[in-house]
């Protein structure tokens, strides 16, 4: 993915395990119920074909991430966050970007993600990339804390 309309010279890298402390400090200050450093080790160390761990790297930094699976022409966007002190600068535009390019490669028809009804700007980036709203999972973070269900894809191109 060219970084040519980012403020920084970014790399799309596969995630290791040296990065995990540097993804949790991320997955900790932007999530209110955060993965556990046992869930993404556990991935890290024993990968499938089907999941996807990335990181957005600025010099020896990692300033984003996204987790995803491809499976069965079917991709679903796991998790993505930036770096709160390098929000805004397209950071989140250029891993969606990157791991759409991957659900391409690998011959993926639909994706499908949840978000927060709450987070207006994540909702916004979506969208901006042709997801839609396609249903409500109740609950989906605890109590009284439901997510919209958005889907790219089939009719329109991924």
């Amino acid at each position: 993915m060219a970084t040519k309309h980012l403020p920084l010279a970014l790399v799309f890298e596969p995630m290791r395990s040296r990065d995990l402390p540097q993804v949790l400090a991320i997955e900790n200050a932007c999530f209110e119920n955060p993965w556990s450093k046992a869930g993404f080790a556990l991935h890290l160390k024993k990968p499938k074909s089907y999941e996807h761990f990335y990181v957005a790297r600025h010099k020896d930094t990692v300033v984003g991430y996204i987790v995803f699976n491809v499976l069965c022409e079917e991709g679903h966007i796991l998790n993505i966050a930036v770096q709160p002190g390098y929000q805004r600068q397209g950071i989140g535009k250029y891993l969606l970007a990157s791991a759409l390019e991957i659900v391409r490669e690998h011959e993926g028809q639909v994706v499908f993600l949840e978000v927060a009804i709450s987070n207006l700007p994540a909702q916004y980036l979506y969208r901006q990339f042709g997801f839609r709203i396609c249903g409500i999972r109740k609950h989906y973070y605890g109590h009284r804390k439901d997510a919209y269900l958005f889907r790219k894809g089939d009719t329109d191109a991924i």
